[in-house]
């Protein structure tokens, strides 16, 4: 009796293209490391799209992704190897990316039904493939053999400053989970995450990763070439992919590098993990969360797990609030090597890491009373998750003190900057242009002078910021003029948080600051560092000012529903602050 396979080829391939990788992107870096580990210099990334008819519509679709290298080459045994699963030349290694053998055949037919591999060197081109339909319909138990062959021109034509005297060529056939069908749309998310995970090789700094070209390609009469620029979650980098910013850090470091020595084994062995801090220099974070480089860092809030130079993992771990839009403006990278691979719980497709949440130590004693401190000291991973939590503890408590005492969002600056009407404002004046309809503050503005428009709202901006100076106040002034709603606050007794007034010719909503409305909410959002919500909370105010400014027939009417829902406001508000 014949014994059955222990991994049945024909079911096993279709559980092997589930193999967990997160996205496109994250299936070539296996492709990239490989070539990185093989001491290339020149990385390539080619799409091949073809025009197919879908529901009686042409359309362009990418059927191959090749990655070409300028590395060492395979021979013939390892090629042999190359597309075993499980197997590889690196297995036992603690140094560099590789070591458990799966990346490049998992990777590829998580991606596509068909993978060819050409590498060559000392004048001769070997290929070999793995074809996933091919496995389930004959249930192939073993790699197809190595042949020695000339190198496809389709691909040497497109390879961007010709073919080196020795590397490796991977090509994905017949893809069909690639995560966008467009090569354009495709490259736009390869960019974003291969420009973080392989930033340390793409920067200017030999010292960590050594630089490599990379490029991402699209063939054909349109063919364009684009080369990946470091994405530094910690905004020290150069050259950097941050718009504007390309050739400057925009970061500063956050105290010296912190290292920790580490034992993996309870033979004393210890390794060096190095946690690196950044924080926003005080001009870029005074740009504001909505600026494009506020969006930029936004994209990047989170901590980096980097092994080996390369990324594994990117999030908050619990380490932090990431709800609090403030967390953005400062960056926490942990480098290890691969040695410490079981204690960070690294996935065998590199895909993160396991287990290294942050650890509440106030926490952990209240569960942990008697033995809590033999826990940590025995415990190799709970002493690793101990020691990343406390030096980050320490570190983000004084970033962020930083980072609020700079103040947030539009309502900083001078005295004239805070004077001058803002974002919101002229968003609610652009849409109110050309509107002719009757207003009371248009009907009471027809009946005075430009200067004495002026002298109303100077003297109003003189009386609501006692540091305006004069002349600063006259020429704010002037710009006030021409506007048809606007905002201001002051202070008076009473259940009423907000009342319409008209200065000059405009109409203006007028908050209370007495009333638990600012108190409770509206100051509180002009904390938030992305300006978005206080700007749409205040459009929505002068949305109402414009509504009583238009129905100015009905003030009697009005004015009580002004005092009526100001006070149950009031009341159901200082009930909250109870239930705090």
């Amino acid at each position: 009796m014949v014994a059955d396979a222990i991994i049945p080829a024909r079911t096993a391939i279709e559980t092997f293209r589930d193999a967990g990788y997160k996205n496109t992107a994250s299936a070539l870096a296996e492709l990239i490391d490989n070539s990185i580990e093989a001491g290339a210099t020149d990385i390539q990334v080619f799409t091949f799209e073809e025009q197919l008819k879908i529901k009686a519509r042409s359309v362009y679709q990418v059927q191959e992704v090749a990655v070409y290298d300028d590395g060492i080459g395979m021979s013939p045994e390892v090629l042999n190897v190359c597309l075993q699963f499980g197997n590889g030349t690196r297995l036992q290694s603690r140094r560099g990316m590789g070591r458990f053998g799966i990346g490049l055949p998992n990777a590829s037919v998580s991606q596509a039904r068909r993978v060819e591999v050409y590498s060559w060197k000392n004048g001769k081109c070997h290929h070999t493939y793995l074809d996933v339909d091919e496995v389930k319909d004959k249930n192939l138990h073993t790699v197809n053999p190595v042949e020695e062959v000339e190198f496809p021109k389709r691909y040497v034509n497109n390879i961007d400053g010709g073919i080196g005297d020795s590397g490796t060529l991977v090509v994905w056939k017949k893809c069909d989970r690639l995560d966008m069908a467009r090569s354009r749309t495709l490259y736009k998310a390869l960019n974003q995450d291969l420009c973080r995970i392989y930033r340390h090789f793409l920067d200017d700094d030999d010292s960590y990763g050594k630089q490599v070209k990379i490029r991402l390609i699209t063939t054909g009469k349109d063919k364009k070439i684009l080369d990946l620029r470091a994405n530094d979650p910690l905004y020290l980098m150069v050259p950097n992919n941050v718009t504007g910013y390309e050739d400057e850090p925009t970061n500063v470091m956050h105290g010296s590098v912190v290292e920790i020595p580490i034992e993996y084994d309870y033979d004393g062995n210890t390794a060096v993990v190095q946690i690196r801090f950044s924080i926003a220099l005080p001009e870029t974070q005074a740009k504001g969360g909505n600026s494009p480089i506020g969006q930029h860092y936004a994209r990047n809030t989170g901590i980096s797990f980097v092994r080996a130079a390369r990324e594994i993992d990117f999030g908050s771990f619990s380490y932090y609030n990431d709800k609090d839009e403030r967390e953005r403006w400062w960056g926490c990278e942990i480098r290890f090597e691969p040695i410490l691979d079981e204690l960070f719980g690294v996935t065998n497709n590199k895909q993160a890491v396991r287990g290294v949440n942050f650890l509440d130590e106030k926490e952990f004693k209240n569960e942990h009373p008697e033995d809590w401190q033999e826990i940590v000291n025995y415990d190799l991973k709970m002493k690793l998750r101990h020691e990343l939590s406390r030096v980050f503890f320490q570190n983000h408590k004084e970033m962020m003190e930083a980072i609020k005492s700079r103040g947030a969002g539009k309502r900083g600056g001078s005295a004239k900057d805070r004077a001058e009407a803002d974002k919101s404002t002229r968003i609610a004046n652009k849409k109110l242009e050309g509107q002719e309809i009757p207003t009371k503050s248009s009907i009471e503005g027809q009946h005075k002078s430009a200067e004495e428009k002026a002298m109303e709202w100077q003297q109003r901006l003189l009386e609501g910021d006692s540091t305006l100076k004069g002349d600063e106040a006259k020429e704010v002034a002037v710009d006030k003029v021409n506007l048809k709603i606007e905002k201001d606050f002051s202070a008076w007794p009473g259940s009423q948080f907000f009342t319409v007034e008209v200065i000059g010719g405009t109409c203006v909503f007028v908050m209370n600051r007495k009333h638990p409305f600012f108190t409770d909410l509206y100051e509180p959002l002009m904390k938030v560092e992305d300006d978005k919500y206080i700007e749409a909370m205040d459009l929505a105010l002068m949305a109402y000012a414009r509504m009583e400014d238009e129905l100015y027939s009905r003030a009697e009417d009005l004015d009580e529903i002004r005092e009526v829902w100001g006070r149950h406001l009031k009341t159901f508000l200082l009930e909250l602050r109870k239930e705090a």
